[in-house]
């Protein structure tokens, strides 16, 4: 038989200092109930944020590329497509032209969304021209844009380099976070062009900034056969005379907004070329209303032999017109 422990003289059995245990065992159990409400508010709201996302930007299918049956490989290239800024006419007959020539590869050079809206003030110009549509607008552009690239061309392998404009959200973010990259990143899935527009589940390849895709090459730059690729190289006057030089190779660039090509031969390397082949957003924003842009429309277009040697050729497009959309009309 156990021995019996006297707990008359103790303060457990004083009425007071019950009367503050059951008081703080109810404080608990209420703390416990409003933890458990803001949890299940918050699930409630990411749960209701990705049936909202999931049904304004739906994904038609799964893509997948299917198997080559030529020998040589065509790659398209589209810069700055800008979202909401986009030029549509420049965009349809860019579309049509893809149709016709049912590339293996596309190589989406940046910008593919303006982000602007709420993420304006990440522009350096920070004119109230980037606020007249919402980011959600822009994202509805650019899931648009994919859907009919992917239509046009079901075969595509799609390559997506991050602009510096697909940056700002990384870069609001940095600000929102003080740099903490659990929360960071948190947000960046919640709000980068990267997720919204659903890449990975359209089968395409993302390339961002601040990573290192090809070792030895600055972040943000990849290479495809012979080809360098990258968004934001030079801005010069002389930018792909530049965009060469500084890259002893064959380099495709893009964030000028007009169409340059340059060629060099450099001892010990040959033959090397720089290429920008224009842009597919409105020439004359209003945010450069004082400043004509000499901006002009086109994409490039590469035909790659097995050897790895290709012709580029910077296709323009002119009042809604492709140059070798006309070509093909005239055959």
């Amino acid at each position: 038989m156990s021995e019996e422990i006297d707990l008359s003289d103790k303060l457990i059995s004083d009425s007071d200092a019950m009367n503050r245990v059951v008081k703080a065992q109810a404080e608990l159990a209420k703390a416990r109930a409003e933890a458990f409400a803001l949890r299940k508010d918050r699930d409630d709201a990411l749960d209701e944020y990705n049936a909202l996302r999931v049904a304004k930007f739906p994904i038609k299918q799964d893509y997948k590329p299917k198997p080559k049956t030529r020998t040589e490989t065509v790659r398209i290239i589209a810069n700055d497509v800008h979202g909401s800024m986009m030029d549509r006419p420049a965009v349809e007959a860019f579309l049509a032209d893809v149709r016709r020539i049912q590339p293996d590869e596309v190589v989406l050079n940046g910008d593919i969304v303006e982000c602007g809206g709420f993420l304006a003030r990440k522009h350096t110009a920070s004119y109230i021209a980037q606020t007249t549509y919402t980011y959600q607008d822009d994202i509805a552009h650019g899931n648009w844009f994919l859907d009919q690239l992917q239509d046009a061309a079901p075969s595509a392998q799609i390559h997506f380099i991050e602009g510096n404009h697909e940056d700002r959200v990384e870069r609001w973010v940095i600000d929102e976070t003080l740099s903490n990259s659990r929360d960071a990143e948190f947000l960046r899935q919640l709000n980068a062009p990267e997720f919204l527009l659903k890449l990975k589940e359209r089968g395409i390849v993302y390339y961002r900034r601040s990573e290192t895709h090809v070792p030895g090459l600055p972040p943000g730059w990849i290479k495809l056969g012979k080809i360098f690729f990258v968004h934001e190289l030079s801005g010069s006057k002389n930018a792909a005379r530049d965009s060469v030089s500084r890259t002893a190779g064959n380099v495709v660039y893009a964030h000028t907004h007009r169409a340059d090509t340059a060629t060099l031969v450099l001892p010990g390397v040959g033959l090397v070329a720089g290429y920008n082949p224009g842009c597919l957003c409105q020439r004359q924003p209003l945010w450069r209303h004082s400043d004509p842009t000499g901006w002009s429309h086109g994409y490039g277009y590469q035909v790659i032999a097995k050897s790895g040697e290709f012709l580029h050729i910077n296709v323009p497009i002119w009042e809604g017109r492709s140059l070798l959309g006309n070509m093909l009309d005239g055959r």
